[in-house]
């Protein structure tokens, strides 16, 4: 029978200390360069992750179609819940939203929360990070203990589906400067909610995001601060970047996603 695979990202080649050593031993396992070399055709979910299948793996470009992930439809601009977040809700706040390990560069969110919050106008603003524990999670807790507005950092822990919606609609900005994407699902649901959005400039999120978001070098603390503080306090950029985010979230839909891995299924059916 004819073999289609789909790969999201090649990160544990570009970056293996990002992960544990049983993350590493089980991709390992996975046998990735003879996946690639048995399959007939591969599915990449960006044009960045087809790169790497060439240049990393050796793949043929000719055997690589692209087609990109799509977000739920749950993710829309909704009225505000003030109820939802107990003792802050009428407090404006940043959101950060992922697995909270060394690749999503969480420490670097709180580190600019630290430089924003020495602006007067931030005195009341708060950092609400959301998402499972994951690996060296210990290292964020450590760095949200040493900030002197501890207090006013927040963590959510994992949330549901419908909490992510109402995070995502409350936030005055959401900050997602991962060092590595394949894709980049978090960015999109903040867009599609119509909260302004600051990422990364590497990887696929200058290739799913554009001009949608302000995109910062990771690594630079000071340029990450700077645009939280542009999209959250100055009007005509946030109104733009809202509706650049709206109009880009609508370019990725599961059903889209669906049509086109159907037909290239009926191709080798």
């Amino acid at each position: 029978a004819p073999r289609i695979v789909t790969f999201h990202d090649l990160s544990f080649l570009h970056h293996p200390y990002f992960f544990s050593r049983r993350q590493r031993f089980w991709h390992w396992l996975q046998g990735i360069k003879e996946q690639a070399r048995r399959a007939d055709k591969i599915i990449a979910v960006s044009e960045f992750t087809k790169s790497d299948l060439v240049n990393l793996l050796g793949v043929p470009t000719e055997k690589i179609q692209v087609i990109y992930s799509g977000i739920a439809e749950e993710f829309r601009a909704i009225a505000n819940n003030a109820n939802f977040l107990p003792n802050n809700a009428n407090k404006p706040f940043i959101l950060c939203l992922g697995t909270l390990e060394p690749r999503k560069n969480v420490t670097a969110i709180i580190r600019a929360f630290n430089i924003l919050k020495a602006d007067p106008s931030f005195k009341d603003w708060q950092l609400v990070i959301a998402g499972r524990p994951g690996w060296l999670f210990k290292n964020i807790l450590k760095e949200a203990k040493l900030s002197v507005w501890r207090d006013d950092i927040i963590f959510r822990g994992a949330v549901s589906g419908d909490e992510r919606v109402l995070l995502y609609n409350l936030a005055r900005v959401f900050v997602y400067p991962s060092f590595f994407e394949g894709f980049g699902f978090p960015p999109l649901e903040a867009q599609a909610c119509g909260c302004p959005t600051v990422a990364a400039d590497r990887t696929s999120l200058p290739e799913i995001l554009g001009d949608s978001a302000l995109l910062v070098n990771p690594w630079k603390v000071e340029d990450l601060a700077g645009a939280i503080k542009k999209a959250a306090t100055d009007e005509r950029e946030r109104k733009r970047l809202i509706k650049n985010g709206l109009e880009n979230a609508r370019r990725f839909s599961w059903e889209k996603t669906a049509k086109q891995t159907l037909e290239l299924f009926n191709q080798y059916a």
